[in-house]
């Protein structure tokens, strides 16, 4: 949310207009999708059940394997799913 470079907004913005990724923006994506779901905020949440841990623990990994636009798409659909809209 607070980066500055412009590189992540950027990177979103070619990935929601389906324009080619490269490298560099699977990476930047990547690592925003993982900082983003391992907030503690997630944690706090009061009417999460032990079902909901375990899918978001599943979340926090898979997060840290997305290399590709079909895999980025996969997680955020599954994200969805959980009522998280991290973009």
């Amino acid at each position: 949310m607070h980066e500055t470079g412009g590189k992540l907004a950027a990177a979103i913005k070619r990935y929601l207009h389906d324009e080619a990724l490269s490298v560099d923006d699977i990476l930047l994506i990547r690592a925003y999708l993982s900082q983003w779901v391992d907030s503690p905020a997630w944690d706090a949440n009061p009417s999460i059940d032990y079902e909901g841990r375990l899918a978001l623990a599943s979340m926090r990994q898979s997060a840290r394997s997305l290399h590709n636009r079909a895999k980025i798409a996969e997680w955020l659909e599954r994200a969805d799913e959980m009522g998280m809209d991290p973009l």
